[in-house]
């Protein structure tokens, strides 16, 4: 599967490709040109003077330009950044479900409660110590993702208790 983007660059070279190969090829650049003034005009001989200064400006000043358009371009239309912290949210989401099953697990042990008898465990059995152990333990494993993702304690407590399902739906039935 070729992804879009792929599809955009090849695109645009060989846009870019036919641009140079009809600029070249054109036989108006094989004419030779006659001056625009005449040698006898003041304007021709204040062309030579101030010619030099324009090509040094414009071989200066025109790169800084497109490069300043083209990041005030790039950061109106977020192209790249916003893809990226997309996925990057969405892996640091990932990682706090992961450590809230796994602060789960750890809380069940720590109360005692072993393997077996984890298909007996309800949302309504767990109590406040071990919802306080996970959210400890989730906080102390991944303090990252849950500033970057703004989580507050009682968003995690949610995450975590909705964590008690998936816990029981992995487990074999007896």
């Amino acid at each position: 599967m070729i992804r879009i983007d792929m599809i955009a660059a090849r695109f645009a070279a060989l846009l870019a490709l036919l641009f140079v190969f009809a600029i070249t090829l054109q036989p108006v650049y094989a004419q030779e040109a006659a001056p625009v003034i005449a040698r006898s005009s003041i304007w021709f001989d204040i062309w030579a003077i101030v010619q030099p200064l324009v090509v040094l400006l414009g071989s200066i000043v025109g790169p800084v330009l497109i490069t300043w358009i083209s990041a005030r371009l790039i950061s109106l239309l977020k192209v790249a950044d916003e893809k990226q912290q997309l996925e990057i949210q969405a892996k640091l989401r990932q990682a706090l479900h992961d450590s809230a099953a796994n602060a789960l697990k750890f809380a069940l042990a720590r109360s005692g409660i072993a393997g077996g008898s984890i298909a007996s465990v309800t949302a309504s059995a767990i109590t406040s110590a071990m919802l306080r152990d996970a959210t400890k333990y989730v906080e102390e494993k991944n303090p990252e993702a849950l500033q970057k993702l703004g989580v507050t304690p009682n968003a995690l407590q949610d995450i975590i208790m909705s964590k008690v399902t998936d816990l029981l739906r992995k487990q074999p039935s007896l």
